[in-house]
């Protein structure tokens, strides 16, 4: 070979060289370029993918923390509860199963009731005291985490007053959520991160879905708090983590860390690279230009996907993405795609579970409270219809056939709302068997819809019976409704209106109740009276009034009963009607009768003092007649005045006796053995048998006014009192009819030979001073 081939060949090798050195250097910069570009882009990437799932773990988090606030705010408002916690220092036990159904339905795992200094009254946990700490953070707005019994929980207060418009603060309840339950392998599917909940100032993991073996491991690193991402290594495995606060546990900032394999987070990165060589090696070998135009083919489509990931990235969705015939391309493009139709469909499953109930499919309370706010500020209606609907006796129902079957039965009630044929309607479930409604109350012909009408039809709903496995359940509802803006003017004061009125037809056992404002200020006035009724018996508030009883066949005043009238500060007259079934309801009606029959006593031996000679009748209730503490209280009373057994009467209603007819029989038996007179009060309203009166030991029965105030006009009450006369005297009974209002009465009575006659005809119930006055201007009359 000559020189000349040699240097021809040389030049050939050189010019390879130089193309092959081009080719390489332009193989390596369009791979550095486009694997920097693709670092980067998956970088930020995945940057926005721990953003966005820090936001769904916050977003859940918080709708877990709102739903279980909202559930506390109801239950502070609760009548119920309040009453509980105001007798709690009597009755713990009741506010503890209260609050621990409470408890269950909200899915919460722990509680505390304290009182307004902070003191527990009651907890899920014995012996339980909150930190003094925690309790000042607890005020504050945010999520908080408390750590109790080596578990850390996200907890909830809520301030309760026993009257809402007081500045004071009565009690706090507290309500938490294990934090293992909050992060579950759904939350973890739904975000593709591992989550774990971090305390740097302790250095502590709260909980973690890792498996213990590498949350342990997690626990051990020094973990970096910052807003970029950062790599640790775990069972020899690199992980690619960032953080993001998500409350406070004491004084100091909680963080969530969301994890993610390094090797899965820039699988795309590789899977590129790798793809890019073989395209740009094959084309390099066919030729310089080729590869020039290949390499302008390919960079071309990934610079625009790469501007389309990152308005991805940003937020905003693309519909049309670049044309390519690089197959690569398209399959990058076609992944592109599905990472955005992926985050729109986890967006969509986010925006469900925040705003649709999971058990019925219905909106959940945020929502349900959303569109009332919605409708009022758009002005949708010109009024609106709120109603929120109670499932009757569902915790026994739930109690009986299971709590799976429970929740197929709301499932089955929710379905049979959405039947509901009348005016355009709102359906949501707001909580366990408590269910919302709105409804526009203009129809679609323009006419103003009736709420009373709607609450009915939704009533009627509910005429047919619930196949629950093979169970026919017939469920009863209460209806509360409020009107926009007739009742309220905003989402909060028309729910607390349909409340109050759902809880007012709950009360009344009625289906439907109409909000109306003697109903709120009822139950303030209530809640009131309930707490101030023992005070009031101290501070002399309570007084007894005394209505003569006439002995029709002597035409003598021989008897008096003690009527209670409670004159209180602020409210004036207090009608016995409205506190003594709260006294029966609170258990302080023992100190209302003891106080009762002392202050008769007391009168009784001061008339004798006088020279009046007469005998007090005093009314105790079921609930004194099974306390066999009376016989021996009313004992001690009478050798106290030194008074004798027989000038003491007690009145007892018929509904009392058959309540409990066992242990009421055996106090009547030893009243009357100590001499005791015992009457029958409202004789002939009641339903007891004469089988069942042969057996009671009293001496008279009186004789309801029903049958007595319109005696001497109505035939039917004349043969019904006649009746009830002849009756008693075939049975060694006295009779004393109440109501006489005329004369004409009284001389009926007088034919029958009734025993005696008490009405406004001799005279209305009079305090003591009076009573004395009319006592000897009658007898002087007479004489």
């Amino acid at each position: 070979m000559s020189k000349t081939s040699l240097r021809h060949f040389s030049l050939q090798r050189r010019m390879a060289l130089i193309f092959l050195s081009l080719l390489t250097l332009i193989v390596l910069v369009t791979v550095l370029f486009v694997w920097r570009a693709t670092y980067n882009h998956s970088t930020e990437q995945l940057q926005s993918h721990v953003r966005t799932s820090a936001s769904v773990v916050a977003e859940k988090i918080s709708n877990t923390a709102s739903v279980l606030r909202s559930n506390l705010i109801i239950l502070a408002k609760d009548f119920s509860i309040k009453q509980l916690i105001a007798t709690a220092a009597d009755d713990k036990k009741s506010l503890y199963s209260a609050m621990e159904n409470f408890q269950a339905r909200s899915l919460a795992d722990i509680f505390w009731v304290l009182d307004a200094d902070y003191v527990p009254l009651v907890s899920s946990q014995d012996n339980s005291v909150m930190d003094e700490n925690a309790l000042s953070e607890l005020r504050q707005s945010g999520l908080h985490w408390y750590q109790h019994g080596g578990q850390f929980y996200l907890l909830e207060a809520v301030a309760l007053k026993f009257v809402e418009s007081s500045v004071q603060n009565n009690a706090w309840l507290i309500m938490g959520i294990r934090a293992d339950r909050l992060f579950d392998q759904k939350l973890v599917s739904l975000t593709d991160m591992q989550i774990s909940v971090y305390h740097p100032d302790t250095a502590t993991i709260l909980t973690s879905t890792f498996a213990p073996q590498l949350a342990t491991e997690l626990g051990s690193h020094t973990i970096v708090i910052a807003p970029t991402l950062h790599e640790l290594t775990l069972a020899d495995e690199n992980y690619i983590y960032g953080s993001s606060q998500l409350g406070r546990w004491g004084e100091s900032p909680v963080y969530t860390l969301l994890a993610t394999q390094e090797t899965k987070a820039y699988l795309s990165t590789q899977s590129l690279i790798e793809q890019l060589v073989i395209i740009l090696s094959v084309a390099g070998v066919l030729a310089l230009i080729s590869a020039i135009v290949m390499s302008r083919t390919i960079t071309r489509p990934l610079e625009d996907l790469i501007a389309i990931a990152r308005k991805i990235s940003l937020g905003k969705y693309v519909q049309q993405f670049p044309q390519s015939n690089t197959k690569e391309v398209v399959t990058l493009t076609a992944a592109i795609n599905d990472m955005q139709n992926g985050i729109i469909e986890r967006e969509k499953e986010i925006n469900h579970l925040a705003f649709f109930d999971e058990l019925t499919g219905l909106p959940n309370r945020i929502q349900f409270h959303q569109h009332i706010t919605r409708s009022i500020e758009q002005n949708i209606a010109a009024k609106l219809i709120v109603l929120t609907m109670d499932v009757d006796r569902f915790k026994e129902i739930n109690d009986t056939i299971s709590h799976e079957k429970g929740d197929h039965l709301l499932q089955m009630i929710a379905q049979r709302l959405k039947t509901y044929t009348g005016t355009k309607a709102f359906f949501a479930r707001l909580g366990g068997d408590e269910f919302g409604i709105i409804i526009e109350a203009l129809n679609e012909e323009g006419r103003k819809a009736d709420p009373e009408a709607i609450a009915q039809a939704v009533v009627a709903l509910f005429e047919q019976p619930f196949a629950v496995d093979g169970l026919n359940l017939d469920i009863d509802v209460s209806i509360g409704l409020a009107v926009y803006p007739e009742h309220a003017i905003n989402e909060q004061g028309l729910l607390q209106c349909a409340d109050i009125a759902m809880y007012s037809c709950k009360d009344q056992h009625y289906r439907y109740a109409l909000y109306q404002p003697e109903l709120n200020k009822h139950s303030v006035m209530r809640l009131s009276l309930m707490s101030e009724l023992k005070g009031a018996l101290v501070a002399g508030q309570l007084q007894l009034y005394y209505q003569p009883k006439l002995a029709i066949a002597d035409n003598k005043i021989t008897t008096a009963e003690c009527l209670i009238r409670w004159i209180h500060p602020q409210h004036g007259f207090i009608a016995p009607d409205d506190f003594i079934p709260l006294a029966e309801q609170t258990g302080a009606i023992r100190h209302v009768t003891h106080w009762a029959l002392n202050t008769a006593c007391m009168q009784l031996k001061n008339w004798q003092s006088q020279n009046i000679t007469l005998s007090l009748a005093v009314n105790i209730s079921a609930m004194d007649l099974v306390d066999m503490q009376l016989p021996a209280y009313i004992a001690k009373l009478l050798s106290k005045y030194d008074l004798a057994a027989d000038l003491l009467t007690l009145e007892v209603t018929e509904s009392a006796v058959m309540g409990n007819p066992e242990n009421a029989l055996k106090a009547l038996h030893t009243l009357r053995s100590m001499g005791v007179i015992l009457s029958i009060d409202d004789f002939g309203t009641g339903f007891s048998s004469m089988a069942q009166l042969k057996k009671m030991p009293v001496h008279e029965l009186k004789i309801d006014k029903a049958f007595v105030l319109d005696l001497a006009n109505n035939k039917d009450d004349q043969i019904m009192v006649k009746t009830l006369v002849s009756l008693a005297q075939n049975l060694s009974l006295q009779t004393v009819a109440e109501g006489v209002e005329d004369l004409a009465t009284l001389e009926f009575l007088q034919s029958i030979n009734c025993t005696k006659a008490q009405g406004y005809y001799l005279s209305k119930a009079l305090p003591a001073a009076q009573f004395e006055t009319w006592y000897h201007n009658f007898h002087r009359v007479e004489a």
